[in-house]
């Protein structure tokens, strides 16, 4: 089975035309076009006249491109998105298995309507409310298309009345809910645009890689970046480091020593390996395989859509 890697999600507001044209250069795994916050209703009809080419552009370095739709305009929203190069859509302020299914019906006729590949198109919960939080495994269970879910912070802290603080952290129980229920249904545990409650708007990058490894050790598989200069940190934070790679390397190959000699276990690094071991030790290996395989693919996308844009390269094929 293939790993999904989704380290990266840019988010960009569907209104800001530059930020959207600009969303392919920045080596993000994903980019969601957002179409909830920041645009005003009488605004919608207008950006959703240009959707298509949105999506389009957004995925030109190799991105997995997402909408973000407004829960009460899921069939228009979405209907304005399909087309080549859209990943899927993330549904806000999911509560409820019934809610998911009612994407599902609706992604279903837009797939036979644009003759896409039958369940194709993702649906990615974003659960923003005590509702959410408790109901989470009939979510993430309602239907495949479900590959991620994602908590976002400061809606749960708006719904539930409080404040976040850096100082405070109220949603341990939420966000280790959220990564236990996922990752035991198999889906991807993301995390939130402004994680942990921290204000990140002039955060380092060795601050950011600090948050996004804290966010990994809690279980989760990638994060929706607020701000391009979070993109790389992020990246690094979820890949597997090369000292790393060359210690469960060596793992692998010391144990492989060890069954040839009959026994499975060997001291190795002053512990002993055994399958348990080994077995995480093949996990972070695949993983670090997969980073490497989504990066060149990103790269060779880049590449192509760089010259595209100049005149005076000669464009081959």
């Amino acid at each position: 089975m293939s790993i999904l890697v989704r380290r990266s999600n840019l988010m960009v507001p569907a209104v800001q035309s530059r930020m959207v044209s600009r969303s392919w250069m920045h080596n993000a795994d994903a980019v969601t076009i957002d179409l909830q916050d920041g645009t005003p209703t009488a605004e919608l009809a207008q950006v959703r006249k240009t959707l298509r080419q949105s999506v389009a552009l957004a995925g030109k370095g190799g991105a997995q491109v997402f909408v973000r739709v407004n829960a009460e305009f899921v069939y228009a929203d979405s209907a304005a998105a399909v087309g080549p190069g859209l990943t899927g859509i993330v549904l806000p302020g999911v509560e409820s298995a019934d809610q998911v299914e009612e994407a599902e019906i609706i992604l279903a006729d837009l797939e036979k309507i644009h003759g896409a590949v039958p369940r194709s198109l993702e649906i990615t919960p974003s659960i923003e409310t005590a509702a959410g939080v408790w109901h989470v495994r009939e979510i993430i269970s309602a239907s495949p298309r479900v590959k991620q879910v994602g908590i976002d912070e400061a809606a749960l802290a708006a719904s539930l009345g409080i404040t976040q603080s850096s100082e405070h952290d109220a949603f341990v129980f939420a966000r280790g809910r959220l990564c236990i229920e996922a990752t035991a249904a198999g889906v991807q545990p993301i995390a939130v645009a402004d994680p942990m409650g921290v204000q990140t708007g002039h955060l380092s990058h060795e601050d950011m890689v600090k948050i996004a490894t804290d966010s990994r050790n809690l279980g989760f598989k990638g994060m929706v970046c607020g701000h391009p200069t979070w993109i790389a940190p992020v990246n690094e934070a979820y890949t597997p480091t090369e000292s790393l790679v060359e210690y469960y390397t060596q793992v692998r190959e010391v144990f492989a020593q060890a069954l040839a000699a009959g026994t499975a276990a060997a001291p190795f690094a002053g512990r002993m390996i055994d399958v348990p071991v080994d077995e995480w030790a093949k996990d972070v290996l695949a993983m670090n395989a997969a980073c490497a395989a989504r990066d060149a693919e990103k790269q060779a996308a880049l590449a192509a859509a760089e010259v595209s844009l100049d005149p005076s390269v000669p464009v081959v094929g």
